[in-house]
């Protein structure tokens, strides 16, 4: 696959999650993200910890929502109003709206994620022009972070856990945590001094080969912009209605043109193989 097509893909995929706050959308495009991933993602890649770091951001999303909003007509609980924001009514709608919120932004994140999962930094690096490829090697490098550090976390705990560690109480956590903070310094010294031995900064960018442009490539960087384009324009037309659940909870509009926009996202599971 062509970076320069899936990049083209994760924007229109982000453009369409951001674009509306209907739940329905959002999902269509979470669900096309990660029919993507499953599918193209590099083998050495999982998904346990994206999937884990999406469902705490999701119960993030819902508690703060529920908490700070006391909008709605039906109320299950009832703070003192002595507490300061958080007192008043808690809604069942305020549940629904933040839970919708935290769908958008698992779609946003999993839109984003193939730049990280299925290519490798190199290639994203390469596919950015010649103008940004000092830019290009910072976010190839940030993108690259957090999956390292995973991977270095899980090696601690389960080095730490044969020693006989145990998380029982919060104070024991260091052992953990500063190990981690210890290698990725090093891993990022180690990054460091390998660009530098390799020359970065001295002179024009090289390539070891060219990538191609395949007509699925073509396909795909054609299609999904379009699908997004036309989302956001049919959005700022009111042809593609919003949802809010306040202050009743009704059911979310869906068009059947809004629909077709965001299932044109799965076409890279289709046309692209790993």
């Amino acid at each position: 696959m062509n970076p320069r097509a899936l990049a083209a893909w994760s924007v229109s995929g982000i453009t369409i999650a951001l674009a509306t706050g209907n739940p329905v959308y959002r999902v269509l495009v979470l669900l096309c993200a990660l029919n993507l991933l499953v599918a193209l993602r590099r083998p050495d890649v999982s998904l346990r910890g994206l999937g884990l770091a999406l469902l705490v951001a999701g119960l993030i999303a819902t508690a703060v929502t529920t908490l700070a909003s006391h909008t709605g007509d039906h109320a299950f609980l009832v703070l003192p109003a002595s507490i300061p924001v958080l007192g008043g009514p808690l809604t069942v709608e305020a549940v629904f709206f933040g839970a919708s919120t935290g769908v958008g932004i698992a779609a946003a994140v999993l839109a984003a994620a193939p730049l990280s999962l299925v290519l490798m930094p190199n290639s994203l690096v390469d596919a950015l022009p010649s103008a940004l490829a000092r830019t290009g090697a910072a976010i190839g490098t940030a993108l690259n972070m957090i999956p390292g550090i995973a991977r270095s976390a899980t090696e601690i705990r389960d080095a730490q856990r044969m020693r006989g560690w145990r998380p029982r109480r919060i104070r024991e956590w260091p052992d953990l945590a500063v190990p981690v903070v210890l290698t990725a310094l090093e891993s990022s010294i180690t990054l460091a001094e390998a660009m530098e031995a390799r020359g970065y900064g001295s002179g024009a960018r090289t390539h070891y080969g060219a990538v191609a442009w395949e007509w699925s490539d073509i396909a795909v960087c054609v299609v999904a912009p379009a699908a997004a384009i036309a989302f956001v324009l049919l959005r700022l037309a009111d042809v593609i209605g919003d949802w809010y659940p306040f202050p009743t909870i009704s059911v979310p509009p869906v068009n059947v043109f809004g629909v077709a926009c965001c299932l044109a996202l799965a076409l890279p599971a289709l046309v692209w193989r790993r």
